[in-house]
C-alpha cells in the first residue's frame, strides 16, 4: 500500500507499566532484573525441573521433565482440561474464566498479533491507517501492520496489553514478528528499520510489563536482539505444517527445513541460561499414530511439543502410552 506520509521513526510511546508508571531508574532497574528472575523461576517450577541447563540446553533428548502447554483460539472450552496444562494461550476474547483456569497453577497468555491485524478484529478500526500495508493472501481479511508507527506502539503498549492484563492473564504470546522483516526484505530502502522497530516493540513489552511471562512465536530473525526480554519461543510448523491435498491437510517438512529452522533457534537453545522451545505442529486429529511420533520427535529436540489442527479450536490432548 502506498504511504501518503513516513511513519514517525525517532518518537516511540511512553513506556508504561500496568500502574502507568515509567521505568527510568537504576533502583527500578534492579528490581526489573528481580523480577525476570522470579518470572523464569516460576517457569522453571512450573517444569518441575530437575537442573534447568539440562532441561533447556540440547536439541538431544536430555530433558528430565516436560513442559505440557496448548494454544486454543476458539470462544469456549473444556476449562478443566485448559487447567490441565502448565501454560496455556488463549485468543484475548476468550469467553470463559480466564482466573479459573489458572487456579490450578496454568500460566494464561494472550495471543497478540503485533505485525499484522486483522479486519474481523475489533481493534482493526483503531489501528492508523497509513500505518497498514496490503492484505496477507495466505490469510484473507488480514493486513499487515508498518511497525515503525509510533500510533502503532502507543496502541498496543497503552491499549491492546493493558486491556488483557485486566482479564486476568499473566503472559503474552506475540505473533506475527516475522512479518516487519519479511516486508524489510521485499523493499529494503522503503521499509528499512521495520526489523530493527520490531525488536524495540519487543523489549518496549518487556520494559513495561515486566510481571508478564512473553513469548514469541517464531519471528527468528529477531531472536539475537531480544533473547534477554523474552521467556520461551514458540516454534510453529517445525516439523510438520499445513499441505492441502496431502494427508488430510498436513505433511512433513523436508530434513534440510528442520535443520534450518534449528540453526535459527540456536541464539535461545545454545544461550548460557537456555530458554524453552515450545514447538506448534499440525496435523489430523484421527491419526494417534502420527500425533504420538511427532510428540516423541520433537522431545527428541529438546523441544516441548504440542500438536494441533490448523485453526487451534479444539482441544488435542496427546495420546496416551
Amino acid at each position: 500500500m502506498q504511504q501518503s506520509m513516513g511513519p514517525d521513526l525517532t518518537v516511540s510511546p511512553k513506556s508504561i507499566t500496568p500502574s502507568g508508571t515509567a521505568v527510568k531508574s537504576a533502583a527500578e532497574r534492579t528490581k526489573r532484573d528481580d523480577e525476570v528472575t522470579l518470572r523464569r523461576t516460576i517457569l522453571k517450577v512450573c517444569c518441575t525441573l530437575l537442573a534447568a541447563s539440562s532441561v533447556w540446553g540440547s536439541w538431544s533428548c536430555t530433558a528430565k521433565a516436560h513442559l505440557k502447554w496448548i494454544a486454543f483460539y476458539g470462544q469456549t472450552a473444556d476449562e478443566h482440561a485448559l487447567s490441565s496444562y502448565d501454560i496455556v494461550i488463549l485468543d484475548p476474547a476468550f469467553q470463559g474464566s480466564v482466573t479459573g483456569i489458572a487456579k490450578t497453577g496454568a500460566r494464561v497468555c494472550a495471543y497478540l498479533s503485533l505485525g499484522e491485524v486483522r479486519t474481523s478484529d475489533p481493534l482493526y478500526n483503531q489501528v492508523d491507517r497509513s500505518a497498514l500495508f496490503g492484505e496477507n493472501n495466505d490469510w484473507p481479511g488480514t493486513f499487515r501492520i508498518d511497525i515503525r508507527y509510533r500510533s502503532w506502539k502507543a496502541l498496543v503498549l497503552e491499549k491492546l496489553i493493558p486491556d488483557i492484563y485486566s482479564k486476568g492473564f499473566t503472559g503474552l504470546l506475540l505473533d506475527t514478528l516475522d512479518t516487519p522483516s519479511y516486508l524489510e526484505r521485499l523493499d529494503p530502502d522503503g521499509n528499512r528499520g521495520m526489523g530493527q522497530a520490531a525488536a524495540e516493540l519487543v523489549r518496549e513489552v518487556r520494559r513495561s510489563f515486566p510481571n508478564l511471562l512473553v513469548f514469541m512465536n517464531r519471528g527468528y530473525a529477531l531472536l539475537p536482539s531480544v533473547t534477554d526480554c523474552i521467556d520461551g519461543v514458540v516454534a510453529e510448523s517445525l516439523l510438520t505444517t499445513f499441505i492441502p491435498g496431502e494427508n488430510g491437510g498436513y505433511g512433513w517438512n523436508q530434513p534440510s527445513e528442520v535443520a534450518h529452522q534449528l540453526s535459527l533457534l540456536s541464539p535461545v537453545m545454545h544461550r548460557h541460561t537456555p530458554l524453552p522451545v515450545l514447538s506448534l505442529d499440525y496435523w489430523d486429529a484421527g491419526d494417534p499414530g502420527t500425533i504420538k511420533e511427532i510428540y516423541a520427535r520433537e522431545r527428541a529436540l529438546g523441544c516441548h511439543p504440542y500438536v494441533a489442527t490448523r485453526m487451534l479450536d479444539s482441544i488435542i490432548p496427546e495420546p496416551a502410552g
